[in-house]
């Protein structure tokens, strides 16, 4: 067995993708989207000695289930061959805005590579969700 294969740890359910959502450090290209939060939220670069890997593809961006669950493998091992250590102790999502070409593995790679460096020096954002607190209404009665 090879000893330096090492299985991607990844983000498995929905609240480890809810709190990468809640509180992120974000960078958007043309065809995906990289999502950043540090694993230990009280230090700015985290020391946990691996990062989690969450992906999404919908079927609006992609329509062929083919075509999805080969992005996802691209990225699998992109991750597993040069963002492991670029990202390590944070967890990492890359939401897909679009399909790109069937040659463009290429062009995926250095997007993918430039947004996650890019949001590792973003500011961390909440999220522009629903929740919270409602903005009060003119004219209302406390």
């Amino acid at each position: 067995m090879d000893r330096s294969f090492r299985p991607t740890a990844r983000l498995h359910d929905g609240r480890d993708y809810s709190r990468v959502f809640n509180r992120q450090q974000k960078s958007a290209g043309a065809h995906v989207v990289v999502l950043l939060r540090s694993r230990d939220p009280g230090k700015q670069r985290a020391t946990s000695p691996c990062g989690r890997l969450g992906i999404m593809v919908s079927t609006k961006a992609v329509a062929s289930a083919v075509r999805r669950h080969q992005l996802k493998r691209w990225v699998r091992e992109l991750f597993r061959l040069r963002l492991a250590t670029l990202v390590s102790g944070f967890d990492m999502v890359v939401l897909f805005r679009r399909d790109l070409p069937a040659d463009g593995h290429k062009l995926l790679d250095a997007e993918i590579t430039e947004q996650a460096t890019r949001a590792l020096t973003a500011l961390p954002q909440g999220s522009g969700g629903r929740r919270g607190k409602r903005p009060e209404r003119a004219g209302s009665k406390p």
